[in-house]
């Protein structure tokens, strides 16, 4: 019997991911993945792509470090991956990124040699909201209509939208305090381009039974326009226990009424980071040019 190649082996998951019944797995939209250079070198790309189908992730959200890895993964599959661009060049960045006076001239530069949705993960706390370089990042971010990823606190946040009051930012982890009713204030705050990713968060409103607490149900169910989900790859056994993560999130989401699970699970992100003109096509069946 032939061997097959790795190429080839991820053409057949494909195939069979898309002739599964739609019931089989609730399709998922995560907003929040990294593919970071010490994660490629154990991982091959096709096999990122893989795990996404196989866990029915229908689109994803994918940043890194260095940028370049996001958009691999985007030329392998430009139908499911929507590519952020990442701008620490290694890890010694990400602490002082806001300082740096170099940084939106690379970022404008990086820019024009993708096809990339946002900008983000960008770590980035109160002491350092008045940052020029946060500043012409915000610029540069609605300038180009591309979604901000944000890892930071509300004064940030807020920050951001007296910068730019129509940007679009796409807040990490329930904030930097998940806590009901302090997000119920930044959505009364900003009621239009602010949405917030539960990613590593969701054991923070379950209860020991798996059961969503009351507080953080009111929540997705008051706001259900405005939540997205993630897995969140930050590390190498994210991705070794992918299919655990995502479980998780289908097991809460589950609890919501449909229509609001629905929301948050997929169309939420899709809103907000596809092209209208393509909400109304057919589903992307994932399938990749294996021509290339």
């Amino acid at each position: 019997m032939p061997i097959r190649t790795t190429t080839e082996r991820l053409a057949t998951l494909l195939l069979l991911a898309s002739a599964l019944p739609a019931a089989a797995q609730t399709p998922l939209f995560d907003a929040h993945l990294h593919y970071q250079a010490e994660q490629r070198a154990e991982i091959p790309p096709e096999a990122i792509i893989a795990t996404l189908v196989d866990n029915g992730i229908e689109h994803a959200v994918v940043t890194s470090t260095p940028p370049e890895n996001a958009r691999l993964l985007h030329e392998l599959a430009p139908e499911r991956i929507i590519p952020f661009l990442g701008v620490y060049r290694d890890a010694s960045d990400k602490p002082v990124w806001m300082h740096d006076e170099t940084l939106p001239g690379r970022v404008e530069a990086w820019l024009e040699e993708g096809d990339w949705r946002g900008i983000g993960e960008l770590h980035i706390f109160g002491p350092d909201r008045d940052s020029p370089v946060l500043e012409r990042l915000v610029e540069i971010a609605a300038e180009r209509d591309l979604v901000l990823m944000i890892h930071g606190d509300l004064a940030v946040i807020d920050r951001i939208f007296a910068i730019e009051p129509d940007s679009r930012v796409l807040w990490a982890h329930l904030g930097d305090q998940p806590d009901p009713t302090i997000l119920r204030a930044a959505l009364a705050r900003h009621p239009h381009g602010l949405f917030i990713d539960t990613s590593v968060r969701d054991e923070r409103f379950l209860d020991a039974d798996g059961q969503l607490l009351p507080e953080w149900r009111a929540l997705f169910v008051d706001h259900p326009n405005r939540f997205v989900v993630g897995v969140d790859t930050y590390s190498l056994k994210r991705w070794q226990r992918f299919g655990d993560a995502a479980r998780t999130i289908r097991q809460w989401l589950d609890q919501l009424p449909p229509s609001v699970a629905g929301r948050i699970a997929r169309e939420n992100a899709r809103e907000l980071l596809l092209d209208p003109l393509a909400l109304d096509a057919p589903e992307a069946s994932g399938q990749l040019d294996f021509a290339r």
